[in-house]
């Protein structure tokens, strides 16, 4: 997936998954990415769906901050049974993705961070990027695949992918 991108993934433990260099600005972009892999087999009463979304993992004011200040790309990659279906790309600060992830800091840490504690998971999907000014798809799978598998996403990832699928 990094290679679809052009991206060199970051050997660190912390930090950002990948980079790349942007021939025409000449900047390194730092890339942020999220996978979300779904089991067509899933025995769990309410099936999860593809819904274009993942999660930040041990959240936190700082960490958001910083991703404000340096605007990473999002690259939110969607699998079917470990099948890239999927490639999204955005920049971080879109107006209703910060809002979605500020929404839920505030709500776990209304006063700020707090020493050794972390939201757990902040979550976004499809609709907290659905009207981005720099939302790109950089893959989709053919519209037969998306056929066969329309039960595993969510109706407005289904359409928009849909629409824009090749034969």
């Amino acid at each position: 997936m990094l290679c679809l991108q052009g991206i060199s993934p970051n050997t660190e433990k912390l930090g950002y998954n990948g980079f790349r260099h942007n021939a025409l600005t000449g900047r390194v972009e730092q890339c942020e990415i999220k996978p979300k892999n779904v089991r067509s087999n899933s025995a769990a009463k309410n099936k999860p769906k593809l819904n274009g979304g993942g999660n930040f993992t041990d959240y936190s004011w700082a960490k958001f901050k910083r991703h404000r200040e340096e605007s990473p790309n999002m690259i939110v990659a969607g699998f079917i049974d470990g099948r890239l279906i999927h490639i999204f790309e955005f920049s971080f600060n879109e107006p209703n993705f910060t809002a979605q992830l500020h929404k839920q800091l505030k709500r776990r840490f209304p006063n700020g961070d707090r020493t050794g504690e972390y939201l757990r998971s902040a979550q976004f999907s499809y609709s907290h990027f659905k009207n981005a000014d720099s939302l790109k798809l950089i893959y989709v799978a053919p519209k037969h695949q998306l056929t066969a598998l329309r039960e595993h996403f969510t109706k407005a990832v289904f359409n928009h992918l849909w629409r824009l699928a090749q034969c």
